[in-house]
């Protein structure tokens, strides 16, 4: 189904190789993961699997690509999209309707298909998606995660011959992570699409992909079945992914075990609140609800975070998380009730007095960043504040991070870009960090890079509030737990007793 033979690929004028003299086969059916550190490559090869390179990104290419028997080169892109269906990384970029109904009527609507079917197809994906009751909503007014299950949702109600998926599940929940792999794989196996899929979290990968394709900067270092790679365990280790959870997933393949249990809070479970004896407050929030619209997306939520607190916000997609970061943030305005940052109204405060108190990342980080090389960029908030030693703190920045100073940020990959919008916050040292999933996108070496930098800061005595989906960093590295659900706190109490709660055995 698809075959590159000897390719190698540099964008624009760079004679940098982004892809390396990378031969692959593909068979017709194939369920297959590539993995990788950020910036190997990974996403370069989706776009030159489904033509946005050179449709779209020019460069100098070497070698061949096929898709179906067809030089992708040598096709028209419109041709290309209707034998490939692609979800790409930014999510808002991929957006062309207002609702989530029109938005998967769209490609159904420009390929032409009968009217009949095209009613079939939105029920059915929407119910697949488990997406249903979103089909009125505006798309303005989703979460990331269900922004992205809509997405998907979109290119799936088309059912390609080939479905290229970057990152897909990036920003969900681990159910709804393991939902979006379940519905791949059906399609996969039901309809004999040749499903590709970008991935961080290996394990889901491992459960469900076929054969694994490891790439290191630009070039293939392994392809095979799962077995065949997780058999490289060092090598995948300096490749910048998990040794541990390697090792495990190997041994539970050699074993023909499965770990497939997918966990859900019971409201019945006890578990040990959280000790506030002598800590002093920092961020109160009190009986603030807030919503998009006539309806509170946050009701009535009442709890206080404490100096020297790792919190980890925790939920299902769209339960309120990123919202109700934003509004301890002070981005956005309680509807009713108060939120207090070292006893300063959130409401009455200008956002440039919270920001000397509090350091925000977005999920998205291209949202943050403003500059033109990273060195500007990590200058930035230090000079915006008025701080002092901006040239030897914005050089010790550059150093522990690894930075080429002079490198635009956008020529960086997703990942990086995420780490140097952390780091400009790093920068500055503020009293409160909000982190709104700071790992997404980001290879096991640099999730642990950037989580060990956040704890140093915490035992340095920042506080940090950190929206996380991942259930293994909120055990190695949080203080504090507080699962949201429907806009409410459910529980408030140690990671160690509810992550096993929320989790059910299931490692993501």
């Amino acid at each position: 189904m698809i075959k590159l033979d000897n390719f190698s690929f540099s964008y624009g004028d760079s004679k940098s190789l982004v892809l390396k003299n990378i031969t692959l086969e593909v068979s017709d059916g194939d369920f297959l993961g590539v993995i990788g550190s950020s910036g190997a490559g990974k996403t370069t090869l989706s776009y030159a699997i489904n033509g946005i390179i050179p449709h779209h990104y020019k460069g100098e290419y070497f070698g061949k690509i096929l898709v179906n028997d067809k030089d992708v080169f040598d096709t028209d892109a419109c041709q290309l999209a209707l034998e490939i269906g692609s979800v790409f990384q930014d999510i808002d970029s991929q957006m062309t309707c207002s609702t989530v109904e029109d938005e998967i009527l769209f490609g159904l609507e420009n390929f032409g298909f009968e009217k009949n079917k095209i009613a079939e197809r939105v029920d059915w994906v929407l119910k697949e998606m488990g997406i249903e009751n979103l089909r009125e909503r505006d798309i303005s007014g989703l979460s990331g995660g269900q922004k992205q299950k809509v997405a998907i949702a979109a290119i799936l109600a088309l059912r390609p011959k080939i479905l290229v998926l970057d990152e897909p599940t990036g920003e969900l929940d681990p159910t709804a992570s393991r939902n979006i792999f379940r519905i791949v794989k059906e399609l996969n196996k039901k309809f004999g699409i040749t499903v590709i899929v970008i991935e961080q979290k290996i394990k889901l990968l491992c459960e469900y992909a076929d054969h694994l394709a490891v790439l290191k900067k630009g070039e293939l270092k392994f392809h095979g079945t799962v077995q065949e790679v997780l058999s490289h365990r060092d090598e995948l280790a300096d490749l910048g992914l998990n040794h541990e959870r390697v090792g495990k997933l190997l041994d539970h393949l050699a074993s023909g075990t499965k770990n497939d249990v997918v966990g859900a809070l019971d409201s019945s479970v006890n578990f040990k609140p959280y000790d506030i004896s002598g800590k002093e407050p920092v961020l109160e929030v009190k009986k603030v609800s807030f919503g998009y619209d006539e309806n509170h997306l946050i009701q009535d939520v009442d709890f206080t975070v404490y100096k020297g607190d790792f919190l980890a916000l925790t939920g299902e997609n769209g339960s309120g998380k990123s919202t109700m970061s934003k509004l301890m943030g002070g981005i956005l305005k309680p509807a009713s009730g108060n939120i207090l940052v070292n006893g300063l109204d959130s409401k009455k405060t200008r956002n440039s007095v919270l920001a000397r108190h509090i350091g925000f990342l977005f999920q998205n980080p291209d949202r943050q960043l403003c500059c033109y090389t990273i060195r500007d960029e990590i200058a930035f908030g230090l000079k915006a504040l008025k701080l002092p030693d901006v040239e030897k703190r914005t050089e010790e920045i550059i150093s522990r991070f690894g930075f080429e100073p002079e490198m635009p940020p956008f020529a960086l990959s997703r990942g990086q870009r995420q780490q140097l919008a952390l780091a400009s916050i790093i920068a500055v040292s503020p009293e409160i960090m909000i982190l709104d999933e700071p790992t997404t996108g980001l290879d096991y070496k640099e999730c642990i890079d950037l989580m060990n930098a956040i704890r140093e800061l915490n035992e340095q005595g920042t506080t940090v509030i950190m929206v996380c989906h991942d259930m293994e960093l909120v055990r190695d590295y949080a203080k504090r737990m507080v699962i949201v659900g429907g806009g409410k706190i459910h529980a408030d109490g140690y990671p160690e007793e509810l992550v096993s709660v929320v989790e059910g055995g299931y490692l993501q």
